[in-house]
């Protein structure tokens, strides 16, 4: 019974060397350009460049009219990205009118469809060819995007 107690502290006490818990976060400021220009409603998001994500460092943010936001976490919302190296997708798109759309719209429920702001390639983390290496000493980064 004694063994058994001792292994069990040691066992948690080992816990965090196993990868329980949260990653370690540090804060990033981005700034969406496409062609010079600020890109507003653009969703960005961060996955890890690795055959199989974590969720947890899966970090996210939606850009204001000028182009900026900060990166959270997906999963909590916590602002700020772990050190690592993501592949990053765009998704921006307005509507057959021209109006930008927010990125929370649902691409079916507008009439007429919606349209891409930026190149179909940014959208899916299949195809994307933007990558970003977060260390602590990555506050901010600004994307340069080019293309139709």
């Amino acid at each position: 019974m004694r063994i058994a107690f001792r292994f069990g502290l040691v066992l948690f006490a080992f816990l965090p060397l196993f990868g329980c818990g949260k990653p370690a976060t540090a804060p990033l400021k981005v700034k969406v350009l496409h062609d010079g220009k600020p890109v507003g409603n653009c969703a960005v998001r961060f996955v890890p460049d690795v055959e199989s994500p974590d969720p947890q460092r899966i970090g996210y943010g939606n850009t204001d009219a000028n182009g900026e936001c900060e990166i959270a976490l997906l999963m909590t919302g916590e602002k700020g990205l772990p050190a690592g190296t993501y592949k990053v997708t765009f998704v921006a798109w307005k509507d057959k009118k021209g109006k930008e759309l927010a990125p929370t719209v649902k691409p079916s429920e507008v009439e007429g469809g919606v349209i891409d702001r930026l190149p179909q390639q940014l959208k899916s983390i299949g195809t994307t060819t933007e990558r970003f290496t977060m260390t602590s000493g990555t506050p901010s980064h600004e994307f340069q995007l080019t293309g139709k």
